[in-house]
């Protein structure tokens, strides 16, 4: 019998992972959490589950879940993995792990205390383009990652500072994981610059920075969301080495490759990710190894933009690596 899963968080991403897992062998996603019961039940009946309830503690504690996602506002993400875990449930947590570095330090001692495993869902790491061009330059010089969108709504939950954070903190972590991912190094320090411009709830808007890798290598970081350019796109990816270069841009679907002294190429490739992360999620729990994007690389997600939040109030470079020893 296939492994059976919870779901917290009845929304789009929500949505996104059940139909994910209904592609693939192995998990059926049987229970339905959320705050809102109609909803719950919604997917349940939609989704063919078992139930849908307001409890999660229920769904948590419930004998017959081997695995639980969570797919919650930003600030219940800590709580849920943690009361998962130590119920001894795998997770699949959607991104940002946690808001602060406290709460993904607690995340992972519940993980160090449970024999289950926790995967964090940063599912651009498997879109193809990415690891092509991992493949055109595994040991880059200067990376840049750009992820700049239209203006967010005031009223929505993520650009409240305590329930999500805004853009750059929400979607931030994941411009800063394939950062540290494609550089593929760990970052020693950011130095930042931007600020909250014109969000009402006063949370960073904008901002612009450098970080500086173990393997001497250095990412340049724009996030925000004071327009999406439609040259570049949303999503946009420069690495560069000796003599040659990769350009991902057309939301990271079209990568130019350029090598001194031969025609560029161009390759085309799509946004993949949510059932390929979903297949790791269950193959590792099948076969008892690690996450391939682990609690680690939550951390230093959150990291990376908390510390670029600290550099604009300090006016100098901040450390990452000497806080992730400590």
């Amino acid at each position: 019998m296939g492994l059976r899963a919870g779901l917290i968080g009845c929304g789009g991403l929500g949505k996104v992972h059940t139909e994910a897992l209904q592609q693939l062998d192995g998990m059926k996603m049987v229970a339905f959490g959320d705050i809102i019961g109609e909803k719950a039940e919604e997917f349940a009946a939609k989704y063919g589950g078992e139930y849908g309830t307001t409890d999660t503690q229920h769904i948590i504690e419930d004998p017959r879940i081997d695995a639980i996602y969570i797919c919650t506002q930003h600030d219940s993400h800590a709580d849920l993995c943690i009361r998962s875990l130590d119920a001894g449930k795998h997770v699949m947590v959607e991104k940002p792990l946690a808001l602060t570095v406290e709460e993904c330090l607690a995340v992972g001692e519940a993980v160090k205390r449970s024999e289950a495993i926790l995967m964090t869902a940063f599912k651009m790491r498997y879109y193809e383009l990415i690891q092509k061009a991992k493949e055109l330059i595994p040991e880059p010089l200067l990376v840049v990652m750009q992820m700049m969108d239209n203006r967010w709504p005031d009223e929505i939950w993520a650009n409240d500072p305590i329930k999500g954070g805004g853009n750059v903190l929400s979607q931030g972590c994941h411009s800063c994981d394939i950062l540290r991912y494609v550089a593929g190094s760990n970052p020693i320090e950011v130095y930042a610059g931007g600020g909250n411009y014109y969000q009402k709830t006063g949370v960073v808007d904008n901002l612009a920075a450098v970080f500086r890798f173990e393997n001497s290598s250095v990412g340049n970081w724009i996030q925000g969301d004071s327009n999406s350019p439609p040259l570049t796109s949303k999503f946009y990816l420069e690495a560069f080495a000796e003599g040659k270069s990769v350009t991902l841009s057309d939301r990271l679907c079209t990568l130019t490759y350029s090598e001194n002294g031969k025609e560029p190429q161009v390759f085309k490739g799509t946004e993949t990710g949510f059932v390929e992360e979903n297949r790791a999620f269950i193959e590792a729990i099948k076969t008892e190894t690690p996450p391939p994007i682990d609690h680690i690389d939550g951390l230093y997600a959150t990291l990376m933009v908390l510390q670029a939040f600290e550099s604009l109030e300090s006016g100098r470079p901040e450390p990452i690596a000497s806080l992730v020893e400590a």
